[in-house]
């Protein structure tokens, strides 16, 4: 690796697509730091490596202690610490708590290094000093305050598109001031609230990869009208819970509604497309393919497409390569699959403009995390640039300015951020 293009990567203040961290520090959960690390993502290996869930459920809270909880994951810890999500813990174990390996030896004074972060900005420490990130987009699936001083929040569709509940129906009512009983007053109330989330950022984001497929098949009012009224009714007949199936056609109707209130108003749209976190799901209802005919209908709305859509991320490129309106985010993937995206950057760089790409988002739910993955991320970018130069395709210089633009320009232009 070229240590010059490395060095320059490493100083570079960045811009994190996308996080799921506590709005404020102060809600942090107190706890030990092995809940912490499993808070998601390497907890999914271990469970692929053979740790019960419901051991992990146990490991997870607060009755045992950090050495009987080390007991009963150590085998499937060492069977998963060279996945992408088990090197990002162990880079933040080493740079943040001087623990260069975590094991049986380590565990517990790597959890007393941890509890003091509870006394510190650990916060400013870590996306502001270890990480120099400027600003973090934040998507805490719904909520609208945050710290400023780290975060720009995007805003979440999905109970809008796809409620779980009739009781997001009525929070839509309470915040639109609109008593809904047809669906137009649904469709009015849905513009209030887009209207709102404009007072915050101009950014939406849509998770829906995880309920269904991201196949929107277009859908006349009057077919989704019946949907609508299903759900209505359905409140109306089950006082005893407030959980209903969504209509489909109800939910493609109300996704294009969304996205064309939202290209009236420039906004952008973070979809999640690809792999998804967790135990079990239908991998091929987020292929970033079935956006194909979104991406030609609503050709002044800008994508910005959600962890290099891995397992599928060459259709991606090619899709970007397609469409002037869709970008390329490479949130999550570094850690997903480190030896993945480095291939996959290093094709699109010979493929696509290299303004199509974003870089890096950490999407981590605890902020250590963040630092682990910005570490790979910058490491990835940085060799991949490295590569290019030594086999003559541009100079030293070249690779740095393109390191800048995918880590901070590119992001930055998107989504208006000074």
């Amino acid at each position: 690796m070229n240590i010059e293009i490395l060095d320059y990567i490493n100083s570079l203040e960045i811009i994190d697509t996308h996080e799921h961290l506590m709005p404020f520090e102060a809600q942090r959960e107190l706890g030990d730091v092995i809940s912490e690390f499993l808070t998601h993502y390497f907890s999914v290996d271990l469970v692929t490596a053979g740790l019960p869930l419901k051991q992990l459920d146990k490991v997870r809270g607060k009755e045992m202690s950090v050495m009987e909880k080390w007991n009963c994951i150590e085998k499937y810890w060492e069977q998963s610490k060279f996945t992408g999500y088990g090197q990002a813990v162990a880079f933040a174990a080493r740079d943040i708590y001087g623990i260069d390996e975590i094991n049986r030896g380590s565990i517990e004074e790597l959890n007393r290094r941890y509890l003091e972060t509870f006394n510190q900005q650990h916060y400013h420490k870590i996306i502001k000093e270890k990480s120099k990130i400027k600003i973090a987009i934040l998507d805490r699936f719904g909520e609208r305050e945050c710290d400023k001083d780290y975060f720009i929040m995007a805003n979440f569709i999905r109970p809008m598109v796809y409620p779980y509940s009739y009781q997001e129906i009525v929070d839509l009512e309470k915040e639109a001031g609109i008593s809904i009983s047809t669906l137009d007053d649904y469709l009015h109330a849905c513009e209030k609230r887009i209207d709102n989330f404009l007072k915050s950022s101009k950014i939406l984001k849509c998770s829906l990869a995880y309920s269904r497929s991201l196949d929107f098949a277009r859908t006349e009012k009057y077919i989704a009208e019946k949907g609508f009224n299903k759900l209505m009714n359905n409140k109306k007949t089950d006082k005893t819970s407030d959980s209903f199936e969504c209509d489909i056609d109800f939910s493609n109707y109300m996704f294009h509604y969304i996205i064309s209130l939202a290209q009236e108003r420039g906004m952008v749209m973070q979809i999640h497309t690809g792999i998804q976190e967790g135990h079990g799901n239908i991998l091929s209802n987020s292929h970033p393919g079935l956006l194909n005919r979104i991406f030609m209908d609503y050709p002044d709305m800008k994508f910005d497409i959600f962890h290099i859509g891995y397992p599928y991320q060459s259709e991606l490129g090619v899709m970007c390569k397609m469409f002037k309106n869709v970008y390329i985010d490479m949130c999550w993937a570094h850690i997903v699959s480190p030896v993945a995206s480095r291939n996959i950057l290093s094709e699109w760089l010979e493929f696509l403009p290299y303004n199509k790409i974003n870089g890096f988002g950490g999407d981590y739910c605890f902020v250590d995390g963040i630092y682990g993955h910005q570490y790979i991320a910058r490491r990835n970018i940085a060799e991949v640039l490295s590569e290019k130069v030594r086999r003559g395709l541009f100079s030293v210089s070249k690779a740095c300015e393109i390191g800048k633009a995918i880590l901070y320009d590119n992001p930055a232009e998107l989504f208006g951020i000074e």
